[in-house]
C-alpha cells in the first residue's frame, strides 16, 4: 500500500463522499475514484458500500480505518522529521564552550533552540580554550562558546559577540573593596591567587600584560583550579585575584569590581565550522 492511496482512503471514509474527498484532496473524482479501486484490488476486497449515501465503510472498511490513520500519521510524522533533519533543523546539536564563565551566553543560545526545536538533542561540553578549535575540527561539537585565543584556521568561523573586561576580585575586608571600582595600578603591592597559565594562556597573558602596563609585576603566589577555588582562596585572605566579567560567581566574602580605566582581556565569540553549522542555527546567534 503507498501512503497516498491511504490518504485517499481516509479522506474518503471521513468525508463520505467521493466529490468532496476529491475537493479536500485538490484532485479530479474519478482520479480519486481510480486510486481507491486500486487499492481494493491490492487488497482484494471492496472497502465502501457505493450505493448508500452517504458512502460508508465495508466491514473491510472499518477494519482498515484505524491502522490507517495510525499508519499515515507516523508515515507523515516520519516525512517531516526527514525534511526537517535534512535542513539541520533535528537530530543533535553539540555545543561547547570555554573553561569557566559564558554561561549567559550559553543558557541564552540553548533556551533559544530548545523553545524553536524540542525535538533536538542538545550535547553540552566545557572545553578549555586550546581545545576549541580542534573540537570543532574533529566534530566533537557543532559551535563552541568561547573566548577567542588563537587565529582559527579559515575553515572556521568566527562571529564575535562581546568583550569582555578585566574585573579584581578582593575579599570584602579589603580597604578597597567599598568602591565601585579599581584602579589597577592599587594593586601593585598584593599577592595574588590565579589559575595557571596552562588552562588559559592567552588571557593569562592579557592579565600580565594589563598590569606591566598599570607599571608592575603581578606576583602570583597562588595557583587555583576554577573560578570557585580561586573565590574561595581570596575570601580566606590568601590574596587578591584577577578575572574577566564572564567569570564573577558572586562569591560569599569576596567582592568583584570592574578595573578603571576599562581593560578587555578578550573578545567572547560564537565559533563554528562554515561547512557543517546546521543551516537553522545561524539566526538564533543575533543579538546573543
Amino acid at each position: 500500500m503507498e501512503l497516498r492511496h491511504l490518504q485517499y482512503f481516509l479522506a474518503v471514509a471521513e468525508e463520505q463522499n467521493f466529490s468532496r474527498a476529491a475537493h479536500r484532496l485538490h484532485i479530479a473524482q474519478p482520479s480519486l475514484s481510480q486510486q481507491i479501486r486500486r487499492l481494493e484490488a491490492e487488497l482484494e476486497t471492496e472497502l465502501f458500500d457505493r450505493t448508500s449515501r452517504p458512502v460508508r465503510l465495508t466491514n473491510a472498511g472499518e477494519l482498515l480505518l484505524g491502522d490507517a490513520r495510525n499508519l499515515v500519521q507516523e508515515m507523515e510524522g516520519t516525512a517531516r522529521e526527514v525534511r526537517r533533519a535534512g535542513r539541520g533543523e533535528v537530530g543533535r546539536l553539540r555545543v561547547g564552550y570555554s573553561y569557566g564563565g559564558l554561561y549567559d551566553l550559553v543558557l541564552s543560545l540553548l533556551r533559544r533552540v530548545r523553545a524553536a526545536w524540542p525535538e533536538t538533542n542538545m550535547v553540552i561540553r566545557q572545553l578549555p580554550e586550546r581545545d576549541q578549535v580542534p573540537a570543532l575540527q574533529a566534530r566533537r561539537v557543532d559551535i563552541v562558546i568561547g573566548r577567542i585565543t588563537e587565529t582559527p584556521t579559515p575553515d572556521v568561523v568566527i562571529r564575535p559577540l562581546r568583550n569582555e573586561r578585566l574585573i579584581a576580585i578582593l575579599p570584602s575586608c579589603h580597604p578597597l573593596a567599598g568602591g565601585s571600582s579599581v584602579k589597577l595600578v592599587d594593586l601593585a603591592d598584593e599577592s595574588f591567587v590565579m589559575f595557571p597559565r596552562r588552562l588559559e594562556p592567552v588571557v593569562f597573558d592579557n592579565y600580565i600584560q594589563a598590569c606591566i602596563g598599570a607599571g608592575f609585576t603581578l606576583r602570583l603566589e597562588h595557583e587555583v583550579s576554577d573560578a570557585q577555588t580561586q573565590a574561595l582562596a581570596i575570601a580566606a585572605g590568601l590574596g587578591v585575584g584577577l578575572s574577566g566579567e564572564q567569570l564573577a560567581l558572586r562569591f560569599p566574602e569576596v567582592v568583584y569590581l570592574p578595573v578603571e580605566p576599562a581593560i578587555s582581556i578578550a573578545t567572547i565569540a560564537a565559533l563554528w565550522s562554515e561547512a557543517r553549522l546546521p543551516q537553522w542555527l545561524e539566526p538564533f546567534l543575533e543579538d546573543l
